[in-house]
């Protein structure tokens, strides 16, 4: 099991290795290409700026949002509250989007303007002790800074993008011949450095998800609360008739989930491949009833996507877990 300080390097590493590719772009951008292209970095910069602005009500009416008020859901006002207190940040707004898909979330520009995003179909499917471990895995979100964190990474993918974009492109309508295949080798080199940044994102994404859950566990000191939810989590997004929509429709904030809802068929049929392990560790988890989901069919891409996954498996999270409690 990664302790919480091997979790915290990874992040820290992977966060400079990523500023390390933006600043070596912003330099070969000055260095390289002049004045000129200082637009491209002053466009990007605006969109940047104009995505951390404005994602937050994209999401907010994306989801269909309905904002509690104080009287209502106490139970909920009551454990966000305290796990927020706890952690020594905002208590943070609480809304509950409609879907049938059992999730969470946490978004917003900083922590004082933070919701917490509780789906319908979570409240349906937890009970107390589970809903409380998964809320306090959002709580550990928004006290680690995660929303602003990855935000701000993902600006390195799309600058990276913009700049491939622009000298891969621009070498077709270059007046000079000699430009040509100078400008264009840049683009393909700006693509690969893309390629590289994405990759690095995933790979704090999956880490910073890792590290939510031992928050979750350490702050509840009922790790086995936060598996059991994950397995029936897993299970109830596949069920979900929202499930194949929510596939197509957050494609771009699978991140900020507590499950990935494009690779849960994939978890699910690891969970099952697992179960005797899980089993022995975690008595109390149904893996029974998740065999039947396993049944249906998994499309080819499912076995390439382990690097593009913006969540760790997740029977490795409930394993982590389970030797969590076990080592307590």
């Amino acid at each position: 099991m990664q302790s919480l300080f091997a979790l915290k390097s990874r992040m820290y590493i992977t966060l400079l290795l990523v500023f390390a590719i933006g600043f070596g772009i912003i330099y070969l951008l000055l260095a390289l290409a002049g004045t000129p292209f200082i637009g491209i970095l002053f466009i990007a910069a605006m969109f940047f700026l104009l995505q951390w602005y404005i994602s937050p009500s994209l999401l907010r009416i994306a989801s269909r949002l309905r904002y509690i008020k104080d009287d209502e859901e106490p139970e909920l006002h009551e454990i966000v509250g305290r796990l927020a207190k706890g952690a020594g940040v905002p208590t943070p707004r609480i809304a509950i989007s409609p879907s049938k898909e059992p999730n969470a979330f946490v978004f917003g520009r900083t922590r004082k303007s933070a919701t917490l995003v509780v789906h319908q179909g979570l409240l349906d499917t937890l009970n107390k002790d589970e809903l409380e471990s998964v809320l306090a895995h959002e709580v550990g979100h928004l006290k680690h800074n995660d929303v602003v964190v990855i935000t701000i990474v993902s600006f390195i993918p799309l600058l990276a993008y913009i700049i491939a974009q622009n000298f891969f492109f621009g070498g077709f309508y270059s007046g000079n011949r000699n430009q040509v295949s100078y400008l264009m080798l840049i683009g393909m080199a700006a693509f690969a450095v893309y390629f590289i940044a994405e990759l690095l994102m995933l790979s704090l994404s999956r880490a910073r998800e890792l590290y939510a859950d031992s928050y979750s566990a350490e702050t509840t000191k009922k790790p086995e609360h936060l598996a059991s939810a994950l397995a029936k989590i897993t299970y109830g997004i596949s069920a979900s008739g929202d499930s194949r929509q929510a596939q197509v429709s957050s494609a771009g904030t699978r991140s900020l989930y507590i499950a990935d809802n494009l690779t849960v068929e994939k978890d699910m049929k690891e969970i099952v491949a697992h179960a005797a392990e899980i089993k022995k560790l975690l008595p109390e988890i149904d893996i029974e009833k998740l065999k039947d989901a396993t049944k249906k069919e998994r499309g080819i891409m499912h076995s390439f996507t382990g690097m593009f996954m913006t969540h760790p498996p997740t029977y490795k999270r409930i394993i982590m877990l389970a030797k969590m409690k076990q080592e307590s």
